[in-house]
């Protein structure tokens, strides 16, 4: 059974990708004679023109994160695989293809401009300032979030922070040689993809000491700094495009150990309408798979960083759709690894990283993997998304910083990076008292709200790409239907964790301000629509 859902989800992208993908081209009106923003404002830093094998790797590995782990594994283990498999196919294909297809697309049309940017000349200044301030509220939600997680990581894992330290040496040769152009693409990817792997085995035998949480916080934070406002090309594209390498070893050796191991499932199809943990399946299941099947931050990396490097407007296809049918494949397989895991395994996990690293592992093992290499190299492998999204987040952050003050130079690189910052450093070392009233990091005190607003963005996003297909006098149905989904489903995640933290909390008091900012932009967008003839 496990084999027969990976390959036929594999196959139902495949033809998505080559049906409804050139649907989404042609219904756009897509033009490679049209130079795109990487060559009209190319600066060697930010635009850059990058070829789509490159770019796709970058992009793919900035979307990635551990969104499209964790979230298919929590909703499988509350609901079932069978209706967490249904979303993350149709989703994929329909609602966040589309999504991350048309933040790009409105971004290349608009000279390489954010999300919120595009919002504000087609709707308005006043809501797209809001959009874009809650935007960059999300984003340095997130900047936390993961700079947490990865310090956590890291302190517990020596081998895993070693082997990322020799993977970010490693990335930035790969960089300099490919900007010399002495050496192929290709030549250089059989030079670099082993040296790569290369750095589990040092991890593994040679682990760095032992540092405590608040230095590797330190660490990451220079780290990011740095990443954000290096060129493009030296550190972050060929970064992102070797940690490609790891997701694509982690599908294969996971593909062939299925159909080698016989591994059953150990999940039912179906748990339950409704879980205590997490609520009703409908909206919850749609909240929780997130980037499995859609997301609102993919509009702020589709519309960010890829759109100022495509080289011509059809990469965008390739790019954004590509990379979000492949998160989907991603999903599904994360999704087979807690399946083949019993309750008693799924319990001592614990978190559904280390969930997805014990049933990785068990496919890894058909194919000679021994059990402990097996779980380090998954928790390497998701321990390079966490990076890759940090320091795509903090470089994403300054753009927003830059477009909120109409500021952008050689200083804003710097100062808008730090201030990016700025606040997740001082955030990142506070506590919150938690429902039960004992005291835990401010990110984990609102970590029930962090579905629904992401959910929330990428509703606000379809609904500018409505109104960018209408203003242009394009059809937009195969957008309105997306947009109508994600609006009604954190709407209704929102007003449930209103009513069951009550208004004084500050779960409840925070979603019923992001219910009243919903209502707002969903009015002032559908007005939109309706004026344009």
């Amino acid at each position: 059974m496990l084999p027969f859902i990976l390959l036929s989800s594999a196959l139902i992208f495949f033809f998505a990708y080559r049906l409804y993908g050139k649907f989404l081209s042609n219904s756009c009106g897509v033009d490679d004679s049209l130079e795109p923003p990487s060559l009209t404002q190319e600066d060697g830093v930010d635009y850059s023109p990058t070829r789509a094998s490159v770019l796709f790797g970058h992009h793919f590995s900035s979307i990635a994160g551990a969104g499209p782990i964790v979230g298919p594994i929590l909703a499988a283990t509350y609901f079932g695989w069978g209706p967490t498999w249904v979303w993350i196919l149709v989703g994929a294909i329909f609602v966040g293809g589309v999504h991350d297809f048309g933040s790009a697309f409105m971004s290349l049309r608009n000279q390489g401009r954010s999300i919120a940017e595009v919002m504000k000349g087609l709707v308005g200044v006043r809501s797209g300032k809001l959009f874009l301030v809650f935007v960059l509220l999300a984003l340095v939600y997130v900047i936390i979030v993961f700079l947490d997680l990865t310090a956590n990581t890291f302190t517990n894992q020596p081998a895993v922070a070693t082997a990322s330290g020799w993977f970010i040496i490693v990335a930035i040769v790969f960089g300099l040689l490919l900007r010399s152009q002495k050496l192929s693409l290709l030549q250089l990817a059989c030079i670099f993809f082993p040296l790569t792997f290369l750095g589990l085995g040092i991890g593994h035998y040679f682990p760095m000491v032992s540092l405590s949480k608040d230095i590797w916080i330190g660490i990451t934070l220079t780290y990011c700094f740095c990443a954000a406002v290096l060129p493009v090309g030296l550190l972050l594209q060929p970064r992102d495009f070797l940690s490609a390498g790891f997701l694509y070893a982690i599908l294969a050796l996971g593909a062939i150990g299925m159909f080698i191991s016989g591994e059953s499932l150990q999940l039912p199809a179906f748990i339950a309408w409704e879980s205590d943990k997490l609520g009703m399946l409908v909206p919850f299941l749609f909240i929780t798979v997130a980037c499995g099947a859609c997301s609102g931050f993919h509009s702020i990396v589709a519309s960010g960083t890829t759109s100022k490097q495509i080289l011509k407007e059809s990469d965008a296809r390739r790019v954004t759709y590509g990379a979000m049918l492949l998160e989907g494949v991603l999903a599904v397989f994360a999704l087979a690894c807690v399946a083949v895991l019993s309750i008693g395994e799924r319990e001592s996990g614990g978190t559904p990283v280390s969930i997805f690293a014990m049933g990785a592992s068990k496919f890894f093992a058909a194919v000679g993997v021994p059990s402990h290499l097996g779980v380090e190299f998954a928790m390497l492998a998701i321990s390079t998304f966490l990076l890759t999204t940090l320091d795509t987040c903090t470089r994403l952050t300054r753009f927003l910083i830059e477009e909120l003050f109409s500021w952008r130079n050689q200083a804003s690189r710097y100062v808008g990076t730090f201030g990016a910052l700025v606040l997740p450093a001082f955030l990142v070392f506070q506590s919150f008292p938690g429902p039960d009233g004992s005291l835990v990091p401010v990110w984990k005190a609102i970590w029930p709200l962090f579905g629904a607003t992401n959910q929330l963005l990428a509703a606000f996003a379809l609904l500018t790409f409505v109104v960018f297909l209408r203003a242009r006098g394009s059809a937009f149905g195969f957008a309105l239907w997306p947009a109508i989904l994600m609006i009604f489903m954190p709407m209704l995640a929102l007003v449930w964790m209103a009513r069951s933290n009550g208004l004084d909390s500050l779960i409840g008091g925070t979603s019923v301000a992001m219910f009243t900012l919903g209502c707002y932009l969903t009015i002032v967008c559908w007005k939109e629509v309706r004026s344009h003839k």
